[in-house]
């Protein structure tokens, strides 16, 4: 099971992100961030398994943010979320474990989920 955070400034994206979350099964807890201090209080509490971040938007910087995230926290997995297709090379340049093209649905959200629990179990030896 993974604990989910969503950074970004638009409410409507932050809205539909969490409903997507909170119907995938393997998701137990999701929290929404529009402010960056609130988010990394929480991410150095060392609860937060995978952020999705928003990349190219004007108050936040999705790719230095992600290299923030990872120092914070190094087992955090970055996803990001993007409105154009155009920032998914830089963003797996950057380590991202995923990249979600907004507006999100729940097929492609739960596609990046379990692809994520599958290189888990991979990197761990475990199964699938």
């Amino acid at each position: 099971m993974y604990n989910a955070a969503v950074i970004d400034t638009d409410p409507y994206t932050l809205e539909t992100m969490a409903r997507l979350l909170e119907n995938n099964s393997y998701i137990s807890r999701v929290a929404c961030f529009s402010r960056l201090p609130d988010f990394f209080s929480e991410l150095e509490k060392g609860w937060i398994h995978i952020a999705f971040i928003r990349v190219g938007g004007p108050e936040l910087q999705g790719l230095s943010l992600a290299m923030k995230i990872i120092k914070v926290s190094p087992a955090t997995r970055v996803v990001f979320m993007a409105g154009i297709a155009g920032y998914a090379i830089m963003a797996f340049e950057e380590g991202a474990r995923g990249y979600l093209l907004l507006p999100a649905d729940q097929r492609r959200l739960d596609e990046v989920i379990e692809n994520i629990r599958r290189r888990d179990h991979r990197e761990r030896g475990d199964p699938c």
